[in-house]
């Protein structure tokens, strides 16, 4: 899987382990070097997480127990729990974690993150437990566009919702219903450039399906409410994607506010429409693309 590496911090600890030598005088070093990454890769885009990427450029085995990101400019993280050996020679170990949610100010679209710190429980080969704390460069590339990706959402939010009207099941197994773009908050036009299936279910506008121009809807001023009719089948669906696939339920969409550029939103999701879907769901597992 490609990864995007952001950001390289090292951490040396120096300690006293088990005194000192009585002839040279000098300490028994038992050294922390550490060496971090942030990174993230398309499955952690899904998963709303980030990878801890971790190497031990000293000289002996050490064992990280605990890692956190610390990060002031998200919400609902802490730390984790985990065990991963390092190795000397630098070879990288990954520790997926949340980065939680972001926390916007007003209608800012592109926010700078805090700056942020990644902490660690690192256990030595003497047994002794370290606390590592790793400062990552201010200001952060990554956690700006996670920042700014959290905010933009928010901010569409308080604009316009995005959802799935009534399903009517057909012979065929797939799925009728619409898409329904309503007005909370903006006044201008909204235009609805665009959506897509998810990685298991095709969502098409109707009656053309892929051949439908864009953009697919627009909501002028004084305009409340516009559906755009759809079919959901499941011909992309397989058991090997079935079984890989951790959200199964994350439709992209684009929307424009007054001609602006396309900012990427989702339809959202309610047990209504995961009812609807599990047949077609069912069906794939089965080892049928159609019911």
């Amino acid at each position: 899987m490609k990864r995007l590496a952001l950001v390289v911090v090292v951490a040396l600890l120096a300690g006293c382990s088990s005194g000192c030598s009585a002839a040279g005088g000098g300490k028994t070093e038992d050294p922390v070097k550490l060496r971090v990454e942030l990174t993230q890769g398309r499955v952690d885009e899904v998963r709303h997480t980030v990878q801890i990427s971790m190497h031990n450029d000293g000289p002996a085995k050490i064992t990280v127990e605990r890692v956190e990101l610390q990060a002031p400019s998200f919400k609902g993280v802490g730390p984790v729990t985990v065990d991963a050996p390092l190795p000397v020679g630098g070879l990288r170990v990954d520790v997926p974690v949340s980065y939680g949610t972001g926390v916007c100010q007003g209608d800012e679209l592109k926010p700078r993150s805090a700056a942020s710190h990644v902490t660690f429980g690192v256990r030595t080969g003497d047994g002794k437990l370290h606390d590592v704390r790793l400062p990552l460069p201010d200001p952060d590339p990554m956690l700006d566009k996670l920042l700014a990706i959290d905010c933009q959402q928010a901010y569409l939010d308080r604009q316009v919702t995005l959802t799935f009207g009534p399903w009517t099941h057909l012979p065929s197994g797939w799925l009728n219903g619409t898409v329904v773009m309503k007005r909370v908050g903006f006044t201008g036009a909204i235009t609805l450039q665009e959506f897509v299936g998810s990685i298991l279910l095709e969502v098409l506008p109707l009656p053309a399906r892929e051949q439908t121009p864009k953009p697919y809807a627009v909501l002028n001023p004084g305009q409340q409410e516009i559906t755009v009719p759809i079919v959901v089948d499941g011909e992309r669906c397989t058991p090997h994607a079935l079984a890989e696939i951790k959200k199964p339920y994350v439709f992209p969409a684009w929307l424009s506010l007054d001609g602006g550029p396309p900012l990427y939103t989702e339809l959202k999701i309610t047990d209504a429409e995961r009812d609807a879907f599990k047949p077609v769901i069912d069906a794939c597992a089965a080892g049928h693309t159609q019911m």
